[in-house]
Order: structure tokens, then sequence, then C-alpha cells
């Protein structure tokens, strides 16, 4: 191991997805870390699992429609863990001039149109959520969601309809297959159908996150982003023991437990 490579150690877990019991294998950051440092293991958590639930969507006949050039998704409210919202902020202050300034304009547009739909409150920074006008006990999210969609809003990220930025795509993104037609996709309607999602990585991420740093943040809608990490982002900065961290981070799965050595 070179002195500027950080150890890792090996690890299988057992989850039960889909009613198999399935063995994935992670690399664990060890000693000292920030949280931030568990989203490659987020994004092999959900490569794994979204592997196999694809594999078990086939067998029964449903086959991913996805494919490149077909970006419907990429205009639904997609949320993200905290940790992800801080790695695309630093993602975007390392563009190129040209690039940082045209994806810096395109969230201030879209949150300045937010605000004018009525789904932002104006004004304030650090924002984590939209606003529902759903009558109470109804789902906050679903009207957001919608209201949203309806609104044909483009993910920041999202360049001559292909994602820009996809190796660093957040978790939600690397789950969401469909298995319908590819034109279906252009409305919100129950007839879409998708590959399973038996894990929610954004949500386990957060979880790990929150425990660390010691906060209660809810997922982040993503256009909420660049504001919220340079409003938040700093509490993440916090270290702590990479394998704990790790841990905290299968909690947030309901579980997950470690296979028995061979």
């Amino acid at each position: 191991m070179s002195r500027s490579e950080k150890p890792v150690e090996k690890a299988r877990i057992r989850l039960d997805l889909l009613g198999q019991e399935r063995a994935v294998e992670l690399d664990v950051p060890v000693g000292p870390r920030r949280v931030g440092e568990l989203l490659p293991v987020a994004r092999a958590l959900a490569s794994a699992v979204t592997s196999f639930a694809t594999e078990h969507a086939e067998a029964e006949g449903r086959k991913v429609s996805c494919r490149a050039g077909c970006s419907s998704c990429c205009h639904h409210l997609v949320p993200i863990s905290g940790v992800e919202a801080v790695a695309l902020a630093r993602l975007v202050a390392g563009m190129s001039n040209a690039r940082r300034s045209h994806v810096r304009r395109r969230f201030a547009d879209t949150l300045a149109r937010l605000e004018t739909l009525g789904l932002l409150a104006p004004g304030a920074r650090g924002r984590s959520a939209l606003q529902s006008t759903a009558p109470a006990g109804a789902a906050a999210w679903q009207d957001v969601s919608r209201r949203y969609f309806e609104a044909v809003l483009p993910c920041p990220f999202l360049a001559d309809d292909r994602c820009s930025i996809y190796d660093e795509r957040p978790l939600v993104c690397r789950e969401y297959s469909a298995t319908t037609p590819a034109e279906w996709c252009r409305e919100l309607s129950s007839r879409v159908e998708t590959v399973d999602r038996p894990v929610d990585a954004a949500a386990a991420l957060q979880h790990a996150a929150n425990a660390v740093a010691g906060t209660s943040h809810p997922l982040i809608p993503l256009p909420l982003a660049l504001e919220w990490a340079a409003a938040h982002g700093q509490a993440f900065e916090r270290q702590d023991d990479g394998e704990g961290m790790f841990w905290k981070l299968l909690e947030g799965l309901g579980g997950g437990e470690p296979e028995p050595p061979t």
C-alpha cells in the first residue's frame, strides 16, 4: 500500500433481497475517516443490489427499457443524501470556469422556477425540502414530486438528453430502471413499472451521516444540493472510525449480517 492510499478491509454481508439471501462483498474504510468516504461503499452496495434486482426482473420476463438518450427520469424529483450533496458541490467546484458557471446558473434558474411555482419558499438558504400543498395527512412527497414533474424541470446536470456526471450520479439514479416502454416514462402513471428496489442506499447513507454528525437531516431534493451543502456540509467533515460508520450504514438498511468465515 502506498502512503497516499488509505487502508480498507474486505467485508462480506448477507442481505435478504426479494426473498433470497445474497452475499455482497464491499471495501470498508478503516481508521479515522470522514463520513463522505462512505459514498463509494454505498455506490458499490447499490450497484450489487441493483444488479441482482435486474436479474430477478429479467428472470420474470421483464426487460429493462432504459437506454442512452432516454431522459424522462431526469425530470423527476430526485432525493439525495447530504453526503451526496456535498460530493456534488465539490464536483461542481472542480469544473472548468465555463462549465461551473453554466451548471451553477442552471441550479439558480431551477430554484427561481421552484419559487415561482410555490414549491420553494423564497429567500432562505440551506433549504432541505419543497413546499407541499397536499391536505393534512396526504403524502407530501408525492404531491411535490407530481408538481415538480409537471413543471418539466430537467436535472441541472442533464446535457443533450444525457447525464453529464454519469459516473458521479446519485444513488437513486443508479437504482432506477424502467421495464415498461420508454415512451410511457414521459408521464406520471401507474402503468410505468420499474425494477424492484429492495434497499434504499441514499437513506442508509443519510442515516450513517446523521449518526456521525449528530444531526437529523432528511434526504434533500437534488436541486437544493449546492446551497444545502454550503449551509450544512461542514457537519459532515467530522471524522469517525471507518468500520463503525460502515455498521451505521448497514443499520440504515435495516440490518445486514456479516457472512461467517469459510
